[in-house]
């Protein structure tokens, strides 16, 4: 598993009463800023102007004046700039000025009554993406300068973008006076048109012409998780960067627990678009879905589609249909039961290693329910089914999520000890470690857990050097977040707010 740490050197000296900062031997100038602040009046009588659009080149941020006619851009990076009134029915300002450090810099902007407009404006001048630029942002800038208009012209644009192919594009931005405008959401290795319609007040209108660009490749994002949006829970996939998450699913109703496959071709999900949960697969992009599962599903005391796992060779997965234990191809093909519960219980979740105590052997681990969240027991068992030992007893406390670490030398899961609620409810679960002979069980959450807190859905990433997990508030109402730490739970950290059942393979 790759880290990627943000390792900083810091000196600093006194040279000239400037601060120079020393980032692996190449100089950084810290950022000054300073602000701009103006009222706008009308030139006739001097009234203040509600409503006007003020904006910046270079680019800062758009506001608009209040009822006092005033605006404020703070935090503005010191250096040039132009600043641009414009409202409908008056002739647009623009005034060049100079930001220093800490300073505000005051305006009065006066507005005059705009002509009668005769004829249509000229072509927009495109600035940026210019035609043909590939491998751009999935959110990105697009600006443009007015062309040449009759004097006290008020112009307004249409922003218009389509994917390659016939114009059908859809108008992003309608009748907007600025010159920029930021697109959104845009499709991973994708070929895009986009053009800019200029019109005036008197709604004379000129188009624009096409210009192209293409988005950058879909990343490889190592993180898979799932968050909750309004009842919803939908699978993510992200690199910890803000333009790479990517939401993988989004039908409406609730995909769990994503699985990476040993290939990292596949994600196994469970979904409950047909009622009960059953097992789907789609590739690293959220495409070519695929239902595994046939008429039996993901089912068991309490369990809401998490009781799933892949083979060690990545063409079977493994599941519990209530107290049975079932392997199934990736295809959907070559159903068969390998095992049944013990008397009363159910299969809730199971992990699946082809590395038992550091030698080329494969084992199942089990976790099997009563009718009671807390009626609960780990089993270790041989792919067949034969040779079932009780790794972990029935504790007094809630068990959940065996998981076994890559040598297949210990199983770590999450225990609620001292309390046990009708409902499932936990109030301190913590992260446990046991060797595969049943001995030397150790806290992993240790003092660090926030109090009142419980930590579940623990895994050891994909080379084992840490475990990953979700924190969540003990009450049911506060949010989830995935956290990371070392194997002998040091170095807690949380990575990722709104979000449970991670899976970590590449990061």
């Amino acid at each position: 598993m790759r880290h990627f740490y943000l390792l900083i050197r810091l000196s600093i000296s006194m040279c000239l009463s400037v601060i120079i900062f020393s980032c692996n031997e190449s100089t950084v100038d810290p950022k000054l800023y300073g602000s701009i602040s103006g009222t706008v009046t009308t030139s006739e009588e001097g009234l203040p102007m509600e409503g006007v659009s003020i904006s910046t080149s270079p680019g800062t941020t758009s506001v608009s004046t209040d009822v006092e006619g005033k605006f404020l851009l703070d935090d503005v990076l010191v250096g040039d700039y132009s600043v641009s009134a414009k409202k409908e029915d008056y002739t647009g300002v623009n005034t060049s000025i100079k930001v220093g450090e800490g300073q505000e810099v005051v305006m009065q902007i006066i507005m005059q009554i705009a002509p009668d407009e005769t004829l249509a404006p000229a072509e927009t001048v495109y600035v940026t993406p210019i035609d043909a630029t590939a491998n751009l942002a999935t959110e990105i800038e697009l600006v443009w300068n007015n062309g040449e208009t009759e004097k006290g012209d008020t112009l307004f644009f249409d922003v218009i973008l389509y994917e390659d192919g016939e114009f059908e594009g859809d108008t992003i931005a309608e009748g907007i006076m600025d010159t920029t405008f930021v697109a959104t959401n845009l499709k991973f290795e994708t070929n895009y048109r986009w053009k800019v319609d200029a019109s005036n007040r008197a709604r004379y209108k000129t188009e624009g012409r096409e210009w192209k660009f293409k988005t950058e490749d879909f990343p490889k994002n190592g993180y898979l998780f799932v968050k909750d949006t309004l009842g919803s829970k939908n699978i993510y996939s992200w690199d910890l960067a803000d333009n790479h998450l990517i939401a993988l699913t989004n039908l409406g109703g609730s995909e769990v627990n994503p699985r990476i496959s040993p290939n990292e071709e596949l994600i196994a999900y469970a979904s409950n678009q047909t009622s009960a949960y059953h097992i789907y697969t789609m590739d690293a992009k959220g495409e070519n879905v695929f239902k595994v599962t046939n008429d039996k599903s993901v089912a068991s005391y309490h369990n809401n589609g998490n009781g799933f796992v892949w083979s060690p060779t990545g063409d079977q997965l493994l599941f519990g249909h209530y107290g049975e234990l079932y392997s199934i191809n990736y295809n959907g093909t070559g159903e068969n039961k390998i095992a049944n519960a013990p008397v009363d219980r159910e299969f809730k979740s199971c992990d699946w290693t082809e590395h038992y105590n550091n030698t080329s052997q494969e084992k199942i681990a089990v976790l099997t329910q009563g009718e009671k969240p807390y009626d609960n027991e780990i089993y270790l068992m041989n792919t067949d089914g034969s040779d079932l030992f009780l790794l972990v007893d029935n504790l007094e406390g809630t068990l959940s999520n065996p998981h076994f670490s890559p040598d297949g030398t210990k199983v770590i899961f999450s225990l609620d000890s001292l309390f046990e609620d009708d409902n499932g409810r936990q109030l301190n679960a913590k992260i446990y470690s046991i060797d595969i002979d049943g001995t030397n069980i150790t806290n992993l959450s240790g003092d660090d857990k926030l109090a009142g807190t419980n930590d579940l859905q623990a895994r050891f990433t994909e080379t084992g050097g840490k475990i990953v997990f979700m924190n969540v508030a003990n009450d049911g109402e506060g949010e989830k977040s995935i956290w990371i730490m070392d194997i002998d739970g040091s170095n807690r950290e949380k990575i990722i707010t709104n979000g449970e059942m991670p899976d970590l393979y590449n990061p």
